[in-house]
């Protein structure tokens, strides 16, 4: 596939009928057994060709301070580098595979009190051969600067602040003071949003929504928004004979049905589909696809209410809402019988299984009659109207919400009115809280670290607080467990805020599906791993893929 290759020319093939075909598929009888991973390939691989990837997800800016948007961080991985990382798909030996390793970082240790971090940065890194840069090595001085512009300002402030001070003993070792004990300081910098990027960039250019240049395995080539992104494997990639391909290719195409046409006739390496109807539809058409079902760790989105201010701020209303809303008629017919009723923080930190209803407690249950009591015991027996916005993440995300407005409605007399916003409309008013009422709101998918999942989401002062939670309970735990160096003691503490979290009904999260993740036959080592899709955060999985063709 050419490096010139147009959108028109990628999204040639007609999606005519494509739609019917997924509508008749969600009367499907059985599903296959799709396996929940796949393993390395035990070949060698081969170097060369063109990855390519239809994308739903444009990205609103590229500046990595300035948003954790899904539609950057599907190549900001590959173009930057973390200074820790989690496995890559080859190196992981389940899904659930949370092991960290150095990237720009050979090794890490804290002090006693989890206080100080000294990272040794690995040797011969060189920033991308291009202007300003110029292919100068990277230096522990580049790190600091980086973390320095973080905790300026941005979304991500609210991780880098937390920084004291650091300091540069020589030129390969970064030190790093933290304000107050952070035994999961390293998980946070291993998360897919904290890249590193240049000085000379952000001080040229007074931003980073111009050029992206890193020390990764792809060079940004180009982008153009709302039609491509075009990556070239960077020559001089520290890990020697990475990344396979020459190019990785994604293009800008919102409608599913296209997406589906491009993965159908070959111009589309990748794939996700949201239910197992649209996973048979594409195994009918392309039996030799590789069909990975990726199961939950966590729901991504949920009905985020404006708690802080009447009538969300009384928790009756909340539990009212959350009672009202019938989580297994969503399971069952949105997700058919695929999906799970939701929760916030990631199972794998608090339990050994996934979690049952019953875990969930009494506001996860569809109790309408005793939802419509608890309102009129808050002073709204006659329901009142709000509004809602979203953005059609997927084509099931729509009757979802409308599932949602139906149901306040019959239960609660709770008057919906829906707006469907474009992406960058959405995405914008969400994160800066410039809204009242409700909206479908979601929690970054590209969080993997506890600390991300607790502290930093639910925090009364976090940058990343969206959902506004508000609770003194809420903020003691949070602190206290990323000061608890034990396991054991963080899963008891993890849990206690699980369960505070549910009882207050601070996040209302609403059943999902992860779905299923279609490569191509010939796509090597392309597994999606816990939180981590590879067509999205998990995206610097790219680099060691390989085409078998």
């Amino acid at each position: 596939m050419a490096s010139r290759m147009s959108r028109r020319k990628f999204l040639g093939t007609s999606a005519a009928g494509l739609t019917i075909a997924l509508s008749g598929a969600r009367a499907h009888a059985q599903t296959p057994a799709y396996p929940d991973w796949i393993p390395t390939s035990t070949k060698p691989p081969k170097r060369g060709g063109v990855i390519a990837r239809a994308s739903a997800w444009d990205p609103p800016v590229i500046d990595p301070r300035h948003t954790q948007s899904v539609g950057l961080y599907q190549f900001a991985g590959l173009v930057y580098n973390r200074l820790i990382r989690y496995a890559f798909s080859d190196e992981a030996g389940s899904p659930t595979d949370m092991t960290l390793k150095g990237d720009l970082a050979e090794s890490w240790q804290g002090s006693a009190d989890h206080r100080v971090w000294t990272f040794k940065i690995r040797k011969g890194v060189k920033w991308q051969n291009l202007p300003p840069l110029n292919g100068r090595e990277l230096t522990a001085a580049d790190i600091k600067y980086c973390y320095e512009a973080y905790a300026k300002e941005g979304v991500q402030a609210f991780t880098f602040q937390e920084i004291e001070g650091m300091e540069t003993p020589d030129k390969h070792t970064l030190r790093v003071h933290l304000k107050s004990p952070n035994t999961l300081f390293p998980q946070n910098m291993a998360e897919p949003v904290a890249v590193v990027f240049p000085r000379e960039v952000l001080e040229e250019d007074g931003d980073l929504k111009k050029r992206a240049i890193g020390t990764g395995p792809f060079i940004l080539k180009e982008h153009t928004r709302k039609v491509r992104i075009v990556l070239q494997r960077n020559p001089d990639y520290y890990d020697s004979g990475r990344p396979y391909a020459d190019q990785y290719t994604i293009l800008s195409t919102p409608d599913a049905a296209t997406r589906l046409a491009a993965f159908r006739t070959g111009q589309s390496d990748i794939l996700w589909v949201a239910s197992p109807s649209e996973a048979d539809v594409v195994r009918k058409t392309n039996p030799n696809a590789v069909v990975q079902a990726y199961h939950n760790t966590l729901a991504p989105f949920g009905l985020a209410l404006a708690q802080d201010r009447p009538p969300f701020n009384d928790v009756r209303v909340r539990r009212a809402i959350s009672m009202a809303i019938d989580r297994p008629k969503q399971v069952a017919t949105v997700y058919e019988n695929h999906g799970m009723l939701g929760w916030g923080v990631p199972w794998i930190y608090v339990q050994d299984k996934a979690p049952t209803a019953k875990d969930l407690g009494p506001y996860w249950e569809y109790k309408p009659a005793e939802a419509k009591k608890l309102l009129a015991e808050a002073g709204h027996g006659k329901g009142f109207e709000t509004t809602l916005f979203y953005y059609e993440y997927f084509p099931q995300m729509t009757s979802q919400v409308q599932l949602v407005q139906q149901d306040l409605k019959r239960n609660l007399n709770i008057d919906v009115k829906i707006t469907k916003l474009d992406y960058t409309t959405y995405y914008g008013r969400y994160v800066e809280g410039k809204w009242d009422g409700l909206s479908w709101g979601f929690q970054s998918g590209h969080a993997i670290g506890l600390d991300e999942r607790t502290y930093h989401y639910m925090h009364s002062k976090s940058t990343k607080n969206f959902f506004r939670v508000n609770d003194p309970q809420i903020d003691e735990l949070v602190t206290r467990l990323r000061q608890t160096p034990d396991p054991a003691g963080q899963r008891a503490i993890a849990k206690r805020i699980v369960d505070r979290e549910y009882d207050q009904v601070l996040r209302m999260w609403m059943p999902y599906d992860n779905g299923f993740l279609i490569t191509q036959p010939h796509v090597r080592n392309g597994a999606s791993r816990a939180l981590r899709r590879t067509d999205g955060y998990g995206a610097p999985t790219i680099a060691r893929i390989w085409l078998d063709k």
